[in-house]
């Protein structure tokens, strides 16, 4: 270890060594934190509502529109997938799997990380299975990828809730703080966004650790893809809104697209929360919160349609898990399962 001329370990080097011990405390302890803070949440949402009245409202909600809910999921995990792959060509990688397989995959990954703990393990799977498309960069190239696509998906969210803000008509009590936080957690998502590209020519302007994570970040070497993966980001959370809009409509008719864009993003993001089990309990919350505040839900009407639109999320990652266990979601073998990009052609 650095030290200076008194013997004592150097600023950065006592910096580096308390980031890894919190790192390991983290990994030790933060399975308790997540649990716990999913069981404050339920608890505080089971003293809002009559479970007889939830069930009552879910018997609200159409087969035809949960039927469409969880269409529309599938259709944003395809979304994804497309997305997965203009983000590889985007940094760089030599070749991409075909888009066949990175649907496969996709589910796959969603079944992971909707039913394990911590929500990242299907993006680790995905990771480790496009590891051979960056070539000598090898799984670490991959990461970065999906890590990239995770603050895409952030960056996402808070534009669609940027977005239902302004398209909202009414003045609520709530809105003032609403406007505030979205603008703020706006203009944070969209920092990092300009970060990914940007990060290596930043990094000497940032602070010690943020400066260290900038400079670990690779090199966009295609612009438009990266465009087209920032907007097909999008499209995957807008199919959320869509979603939770169609649940939303049967329990609550009034209720406007704009309302579920002040919504949804808010809840989804809660998936995002270190404190958390997969966001249970804290997106709960969030629609009793914000489905009274705007819409003038009952708590029970606000728990049910997060309840609904959870579920809808259950059965793709079920199909996801039936792929795997059928062996669609294996690796492939098969070199027609994997095509060059156009800049780097397949050795």
């Amino acid at each position: 270890m650095a030290s200076d001329a008194n013997g004592e370990p150097s600023a950065g080097e006592a910096t580096s060594h308390r980031a890894t011990r919190a790192r390991r405390l983290w990994r030790r302890w933060g399975w308790l934190v997540r649990w716990g803070g999913t069981a404050i949440g339920i608890l505080y949402v089971s003293t809002l509502i009559h479970v007889a009245n939830v069930k009552a409202a879910f018997a609200t909600v159409s087969v035809g529109a949960m039927v469409a809910a969880v269409a529309l999921i599938a259709a944003s995990q395809g979304i994804g997938a497309v997305r997965w792959r203009s983000a590889l060509r985007a940094y760089g990688a030599r070749s991409r799997p075909s888009l066949m397989t990175a649907v496969r995959l996709y589910f796959v990954a969603g079944f992971y990380n909707t039913y394990l703990p911590g929500a990242v393990t299907g993006d680790v799977v995905r990771a480790v299975v496009a590891r051979d498309c960056f070539g000598e960069h090898g799984t670490t190239g991959a990461l970065a990828v999906v890590f990239v696509e995770r603050v895409l998906g952030l960056f996402a969210l808070f534009a669609l809730v940027v977005t239902g803000v302004g398209l909202s008509r009414e003045v609520l009590g709530i809105q003032g703080s609403l406007r505030l936080w979205s603008v703020v957690g706006g203009a944070a998502a969209l920092a990092a966004l300009l970060m990914l590209p940007l990060g290596r020519r930043l990094a000497r302007f940032l602070p010690g650790p943020i400066a260290r994570i900038a400079r670990q970040l690779p090199l966009v070497v295609s612009p438009l893809d990266f465009a087209a993966a920032t907007l097909l980001s999008l499209a995957t959370q807008l199919a959320a809104v869509v979603t939770g809009w169609l649940i939303l409509r049967d329990l609550h008719p009034s209720v406007t697209v704009a309302d579920a864009l002040l919504i949804v993003p808010a809840a989804s993001a809660a998936a995002f929360l270190p404190l958390t089990v997969g966001g249970t309990g804290a997106r709960e919350a969030v629609f009793v919160l914000l489905g009274g505040k705007i819409l003038g839900m009952s708590s029970d009407d606000a728990v049910a349609a997060s309840l609904l639109l959870w579920i809808s999320t259950l059965i793709i990652g079920a199909a996801g898990g039936l792929l795997l266990v059928l062996g669609a979601g294996a690796p492939p073998a098969a070199p027609a399962a994997v095509e060059p990009t156009p800049d780097c052609p397949r050795a």
